[in-house]
């Protein structure tokens, strides 16, 4: 059964941390050398805690109340602190609260953002993940496939489970089973996954209804 727009987005709503230089010349340049990379370290804390700082108040903001406004300050929070893994974290957030105000669009692109301004395996993994659910409730399926394609260490069962369920939605029983069977094998497994394997027509199991 394809599910509704609606069955699609609460499904994501349910389903929802990153270097010696001749005599006093030589002295004079690494003394400068050396505060530098101290001031350098010193600003690097500095801006991480500001980050920290913003996020946080991001998270209180957005508990308190989902709106356009979240979403807008989210981006503000990436883009100031762009480079820190709290970029990343504010694009996650504010494409979850964009999913709750049912704009998927601008989900979707929070979510590319949030791959693109971390190089954390588990953040991108997870932006991706999500970014395949929205791409599936907006009906492209396709391209949320093409996201699931290569899953990192320890993402296995999650995409592989995902892949399924965006398989049925199509249709492909047979690649329904197979993707469920690969996520059952993995950590991921759990009751949910079993259910939807038992669910199944066996008949169909060769191939798609």
């Amino acid at each position: 059964m394809v599910a509704s727009d609606e069955e699609q987005i609460e499904r994501i709503r349910d389903w929802w941390a990153e270097h010696g230089r001749t005599v006093i010349a030589g002295i004079a340049l690494g003394v400068v050398a050396i505060a530098g990379w101290y001031g350098w370290q010193g600003w690097q804390e500095n801006r991480v805690a500001s980050a920290s700082a913003a996020f946080g108040a991001l998270e209180q903001r957005a508990a308190a109340d989902d709106n356009a406004e979240v979403v807008e300050l989210a981006r503000e929070v990436a883009t100031a602190y762009d480079g820190t893994s709290y970029a990343s974290l504010a694009w996650l957030l504010g494409a979850g609260v964009a999913v709750e105000n049912n704009d998927l669009e601008t989900a979707a692109a929070y979510l590319e953002r949030a791959t693109d301004s971390t190089r954390q395996p588990q953040l991108v993994a997870t932006a991706e993940l999500r970014l395949a659910r929205v791409l599936w409730a907006e009906g492209d399926h396709a391209a949320a496939l093409q996201r699931l394609n290569d899953a990192p260490a320890g993402f296995e069962g999650l995409y592989a489970e995902l892949r399924g369920d965006i398989l049925l939605d199509e249709g492909d029983l047979a690649g329904a089973r197979s993707a469920y069977e690969t996520a059952a094998a993995s950590d991921a497994a759990n009751g949910l996954l079993q259910l939807k394997l038992d669910s199944l027509p066996v008949a169909e199991a060769g191939g798609a209804s």
